[in-house]
């Protein structure tokens, strides 16, 4: 405790004595024991190449970890609401913390992190435009490379990117500099100009000095090697050597690793200035991992699987991969922990890892996972933590109390526990620990009057391991914590604001000599606390609105000392205020540590649920969509809503029987039974009894088969497009609902330019896995644009890829029947054997055009002969 103390104090100083733009020389994270980074510790080791093996300090040095190539620019940062889309920013100190936790949980001794390099051509990014530097960008990469050298982790960090993904890769150097992207942007490899100017920026990245460590990158041990970039196809052996001496010359005492998206590198291999080469397998197998390592110690190199799908991690896997000793490291893809609110980082790519696990199947990965690191390392997975949870919203449902709350790193579950005035605690989430995607979790059982909750962190034993600060509240108020990681929380802040890391979070203060605010709308607020760090009695300007935005007025808060340095700035009594805001004056020597709000709940009531109505599909409807997703109008006064929906009239054998919707609306995960007549009961619930509403409605006969899409549920634009993302690394695309094709309801239009890429394509990944055995082929309604159009249709079984590419002759509306037997791995995909049993994604890439194009896709299914 009392380190903690110690450096969230090092961190007040320099916040006063300069503004937040300084930090402690120090990064504090979670609640596990580990290096501290600091020149006053003995450096670790730098990771040493002996021939074909890797070693430390002497000692053989093999490895197992995770890809998280978010850690310096994240395209998921976001808030919980659905409506508030994940946006591309510097990952919250928060998420590096626990991610990195996490991985260390699962037994990592390294870990692969693009942005920590790759990081061009975005305004977010290290280089926005050429030759220009975003100090704002080395501060989440020097946060993360001083916090995985606190947690006694190594990094591999690539420096350009082969694709066109957000966080910029090679192509930005020849669109700067003028040059082509044709010929799948060999001019990066060849051209002097834009090899001078990749250069230049390997540079300034590896010779910048880390303000939270003092050191240079090229310095640091912590590093263990640089990768020329990520899947560099038709990388020059001129090229390899010459940037690879280059890396070598600035870096003499850090690895350079280099390799290809598949298989070898004859470069790479040939090359005396490599280390390390890599290969990537999606889905992995051991004999393609072990081809890879004898062909690269035959060239006496290290080896290493930079890249490994995590849905194929089992122990019959990595059990080979580690008695393979020319194996040095192997790293999945790929991990993502906590948000910063409540819940994970969610991620669409299908590979996504959370500890300990979403599902039955991920759990297994997980543990798998974790044996395979410590069976690599040689060491137990250490028992570490995160940052305590974090109640951070408690709202009133009409006569329900709704809670969410943030995760901790390295955890099993969660229990919550409940008291009432002068009580004891009691759990009430039952005996079987919930999971952070639990949240929001109801409490079923709320009592009148005011009470107090808690969110305990347990172990797998179910012991307790944190606990987070009690929050009361009672059946009228909501209440509200910023932990202040991000803004998303925050209604506007004064661009002069920043933030500064400590132990358990961050102080948030404009740099000294500047004023600022930070502002917050609520509806009918009632309270707020706001927690300040300060070496004397803060002096803070809080003031509020009727309206948020307009009026304001200085209030006087209540100032108590609940800390060190620390002191609660409270306002109670509120009415009529939907807003509150703290100011700085130029002269103010104080940051904010957090912001606690209450406000009156707008979902109170004394009486069950009023009635409300099946909406979609309409009662007693016929020729409904297999994939129809059910709608229906809010109860008033609703809590929550449960769902049955069976074939039979008492509603027996339900095909679903879900309870705790928070809103209205279901939709399947496997496609209702054709032909059927289906019976359906909503039942809408609060804290004073509940409400129900029947109703019936018959699917559509379709042929025989499994149906994949008929993208006649989605109800917008922007729903389609969340269901069908593009791929990132492709040319513009774009997903539009379009008048039927076939049956009823919509098609989906792909909208699409041409461009440097070469390519274009959306990704949909099913809400569950479908079984295609029995089936044929693929089937699909298609009306292409042009004549000479192509489509290639690609899906992914049991972990292995396979597509087919369509050209069409003439532009007339046509049903395509496409036979498995014409379907093929892809060139750059491990092959694998046709196993239809669990078809996870469905990828669609239109080309053969030359300008802005467009097709339209109706019935998309699996069709039995």
């Amino acid at each position: 405790m009392t380190l903690r103390i110690r450096r969230t104090a090092v961190a007040l100083v320099a916040v006063l004595a300069t503004g937040a733009l300084s930090a402690p020389p120090a990064v504090a994270g979670g609640r596990q024991a580990a290096p501290e980074p600091s020149s006053r510790h003995t450096d670790p080791a730098f990771v040493v190449r002996d021939g074909t093996r890797l070693t430390v300090a002497g000692r053989p040095f093999r490895f197992a970890g995770p890809n998280a190539y978010w850690l310096g620019l994240d395209e998921n940062v976001g808030g919980t609401d659905p409506a508030d889309p994940p946006a591309v920013d510097h990952p919250t100190y928060f998420r590096i913390r626990d991610g990195l936790t996490t991985a260390r949980r699962m037994g990592a001794t390294v870990v692969r992190a693009h942005t920590l390099g790759v990081s061009t051509g975005h305004p977010k990014s290290l280089e926005p435009a050429l030759g220009q530097v975003n100090p704002e960008a080395f501060d989440r990469i020097d946060y993360a490379i001083a916090e995985a050298r606190r947690q006694g982790l190594r990094l591999i960090v690539p420096l350009t990117d082969n694709w066109q993904y957000y966080h910029g890769g090679r192509y930005d150097f020849l669109r700067w500099l003028g040059l082509s992207t044709d010929d799948d942007g060999a001019l990066f490899y060849t051209d002097p100009a834009a090899r001078a100017a990749f250069k230049q920026y390997v540079r300034t990245l590896l010779t910048h000095v880390n303000r939270y460590t003092g050191k240079a990158y090229v310095d640091d041990p912590t590093i263990m090697a640089w990768e020329l970039g990520n899947e560099l196809n038709g990388m020059t052996a001129d090229w390899v050597d010459d940037v690879a001496g280059h890396v070598k010359t600035l870096a003499p005492r850090q690895l350079v690793a280099a390799g290809s998206q598949h298989g070898t590198d004859p470069a790479v291999l040939a090359s005396p200035h490599v280390d390390i080469s890599d290969s990537h397998y999606y889905p992995p197998t051991a004999a393609g991992i072990a081809a890879d390592a004898a062909a690269a110690t035959a060239a006496g190199k290290v080896y290493v699987a930079g890249e490994y799908g995590s849905g194929q991690a089992t122990d019959e896997l990595l059990d080979q991969v580690a008695a393979n000793p020319d194996v040095s490291g192997a790293l999945f893809w790929s991990l993502f922990g906590h948000h910063d609110h409540s819940g994970f980082v969610p991620h669409g790519d299908g590979f996504t890892v959370h500890y300990p696990g979403d599902t039955p199947a991920m759990r297994a990965a997980v543990a798998a996972l974790t044996r395979f690191a410590t069976t690599m390392s040689g060491r137990p997975a250490p028992a570490v933590i995160g940052d305590r949870p974090l109640l951070t919203a408690v709202d009133a449902d009409y006569g329900i109390t709704t809670l969410r709350w943030r995760g901790t790193a390295g955890t099993a579950g969660y229990l919550v526990q409940r008291r009432g005035p002068g009580g004891a605690w009691a759990t009430v989430s039952g005996a079987r620990p919930l999971s952070a995607d639990d949240a929001p979790w109801y409490d079923l059982t709320t009592p009148a009057g005011r009470v107090t909750y808690r969110v305990v962190a347990v172990d797998a034993g179910g012991a307790a391991v944190a606990v987070s600060v009690p929050v009361g509240t009672d059946p009228t108020s909501d209440q509200t914590y910023d932990p202040l990681e991000d803004w998303f929380v925050s209604a506007g802040h004064s661009d002069s604001l920043r933030r500064t890391p400590t132990a358990d979070g961050v102080l948030v203060a404009p740099a000294r000599g500047r004023p600022g605010e930070l502002r917050y709308r609520r509806d009918d607020l009632t309270a707020a606390t706001v927690t300040v760090a300060s070496a004397g009695r803060p002096r803070a300007v809080v003031e509020v609105s009727a309206d948020g935005t307009t009026g304001w007025r200085a209030v006087r808060p209540r100032v108590d000392r609940v800390g060190h340095d620390r002191w609660a700035l409270s306002v109670t009594g509120l009415r009529g205020v939907d807003g509150i805001r703290v100011g700085w004056r130029r002269d103010a020597r104080f940051a904010v540590t957090s912001v606690a709000l209450s406000a009156r709940s707008d979902s109170v009531t004394s009486t069950r649920p009023g009635a409300f109505t099946l909406t979609a599909p309409a009662p007693d409807s016929t020729g409904v969509s297999r994939l129809a997703a059910l709608d229906w109008s809010t109860a008033p006064g609703a809590a929550h809503y449960s769902l049955t929906v069976s074939e039979h009239a008492d509603l027996s054998a339900p095909l679903v029987a879900v309870s705790g919707l928070r809103t209205p609306g279901f939709t399947p995960t496997t496609a209702w039974p054709a032909g059927a007549t289906l019976h359906v009961r909503v039942t809408a619930t609060n804290g004073y009894g509940s409400t129900a509403t029947d109703a019936a409605f018959t699917t559509r006969a379709d042929l025989p088969g499994v149906v994949v899409d008929d993208f006649d549920t989605y109800p917008s634009d922007e729903a389609l497009t969340a269901a069908y993302p593009r791929n990132g690394g492709g040319d513009p695309i774009t997903t539009t609902l379009a008048p039927a094709g076939e049956g009823s309801g919509h098609s989906m239009r792909l909208s699409w330019t041409p461009g440097a890429s070469g390519y274009a394509g959306v990704i949909h990944n099913l809400p569950a896995a479908q079984d295609w055995r029995g089936t044929t082929g693929l089937r699909m309604w298609v009306e292409p644009g042009a004549d000479g159009q192509q489509l290639t249709v690609q899906f992914v079984a049991s972990g292995f890829y396979w597509e087919k590419t369509l050209t069409f002759t003439g532009a007339e509306p046509r049903v395509v029947q496409v036979p498995f037997a014409d379907f093929a791995p892809p060139p750059w995909a491990t092959p694998g054997p046709l196993d239809l049993g669990a078809v996870t994604q469905l990828s669609l890439y239109p080309g053969g055009a030359t300008g802005p194009s467009s097709l339209r896709l109706d019935s998309l299914g699996a069709y039995a002969s």
